[in-house]
């Protein structure tokens, strides 16, 4: 009876043990590395959901109903981001080492935020038959005042995300970016029964004021709370945000904005609606690759601005983002014919080469990704405005100038080709961004 009560008593010290250790090793887990993952893992969700929720639009909507809505889609983005004035970035950067001025900071945005994209959409929708005929069925007095409130309430959406990364919270980001994708899929079926044509903008506009509310709960009653009073790190970068850096941040972002959100519009009014719905749910599944390289780039930013000696780690950034884009493209490259069927023939056939083509400009994208990281965290505004720029311009004119030539999947190698292209110029002159090496202790 002894042996077996000293028997059980060991086993249970040894289990404890082992809890312990694992719940160590789990606190000990690098931030750098987990806050990437999770924002990872909110980008996979997205994505995955979003291919089911472009899956059912494809056949609950026309090709023109569709290509017209996710260009609508796809200007409500653009908007939201230039009105938005990329204060989400200068969240990442600023918000970790705000302290007690925290929630002063986050308000301060909001309202900028807010107000300046619902005078910018408002002026869209008054002008938009001269600016992009394909989407006129905005305006509206009913419609486009629905766009321009949902607009706002994207570039808040927006900000939300830049002050959820720069708290650390990565995990409320992928629980809000989940709920908002189901949220859009059950509103999706609800408008197509009852034969909305403009059901797939409309389950956007109704998705995104649920989940702003249950995210600003947890964010100003919880969590800015919380930061406040935790003690900032030794070796934090305490510097406040400066007009110069916004400024030229925002002029960084617009040029990514652009890139990004743009050719959608361009393929709409140059190929028309059909063709810009094959373009647009081909760039689904590279677009998650590339967020992966932006999301280990905005944890880089968070834990530099908690302790500015981490700079050096954006070599382990690319070791590790790196080896996983390897085997993600590779993964890609092999299943997309299936997939795309998923979405029907004549998205298959249509947009194949497009997906391959984006995807493999994941691979230079990465690097280009954590320059921009890397200088933002270093204020090196130079270099920021610099490689997106130079991508914005190399995409948005190479697209123009192959649309003619290889149909959609012009608009996949104009990715291709200057992704590639500013690597090759970034990887030329390393001296333009490599940091300074930390003296030896």
């Amino acid at each position: 009876m002894s042996t077996g009560t000293n028997t059980s008593a060991v086993g249970g010290r040894s289990l404890r043990s082992r809890g312990k250790a694992l719940l160590g090793a789990a606190g000990r887990y690098d931030p750098l590395l987990r806050n990437g993952h999770l924002l990872t893992l909110s980008s996979l969700l997205t994505s995955l959901f979003g291919a089911l929720y472009w899956a059912l639009g494809a056949h609950w909507y026309t090709p023109d109903e569709l290509g017209r809505n996710s260009a609508a889609v796809s200007a409500m983005m653009f908007l939201g981001g230039v009105g938005q004035l990329n204060l989400a970035n200068a969240m990442v950067r600023f918000v970790p080492s705000a302290g007690p001025h925290s929630t002063r900071l986050v308000g301060r945005a909001y309202l900028a935020a807010g107000t300046v994209t619902l005078l910018l959409c408002a002026v869209f929708v008054l002008v938009v038959p001269q600016l992009s005929p394909g989407l006129e069925f905005l305006h509206t007095w009913g419609l486009g005042t629905w766009f321009v409130l949902a607009t706002g309430a994207y570039a808040i959406f927006n900000l939300q995300d830049g002050v959820l990364t720069g708290l650390r919270r990565a995990d409320w980001v992928a629980l809000e970016n989940g709920v908002f994708s189901v949220e859009k899929i059950g509103l999706l079926a609800l408008f197509a029964a009852v034969g909305t044509a403009s059901g797939i903008l409309f389950s956007w506009m109704v998705g995104l004021a649920l989940s702003l509310l249950l995210t600003n709960v947890f964010i100003f009653v919880r969590a800015l709370p919380r930061h406040q009073r935790a003690a900032p790190e030794p070796a934090a970068d305490v510097s406040g945000l400066t007009l110069g850096y916004v400024s030229a941040d925002y002029l960084g972002a617009m040029c990514w904005l652009a890139a990004v959100n743009l050719p959608p519009v361009i393929v709409l009014n140059r190929l028309g609606a059909a063709d810009n719905a094959y373009f647009s749910l081909a760039w689904l599944v590279p677009f998650a690759l590339y967020a992966f390289s932006a999301n280990m780039g905005y944890s880089l930013i968070v834990e530099s601005a908690r302790n500015v000696t981490r700079l050096e780690d954006y070599r382990r950034v690319l070791r590790h983002a790196g080896r996983v884009l390897l085997v993600a493209v590779a993964a890609v490259l092999a299943v997309s014919p299936l997939a795309l069927r998923l979405f029907g023939a004549a998205y298959a056939s249509h947009g194949l080469i497009v997906l391959w083509l984006v995807t493999l400009s994941a691979l230079p994208n990465l690097l280009n990704s954590t320059v921009v990281a890397l200088s933002r965290a270093r204020r090196r505004m130079r270099v920021v405005v610099g490689v997106l720029a130079a991508l914005a311009l190399l995409v948005l004119g190479l697209t123009v100038l192959l649309l003619p030539v290889l149909g959609i999947a012009g608009a996949g190698a104009a990715w291709l080709i200057a992704q590639s292209l500013v690597a090759a110029v970034l990887l030329w002159r390393r001296e333009w961004w490599l940091p300074t090496p930390a003296p030896s202790a």
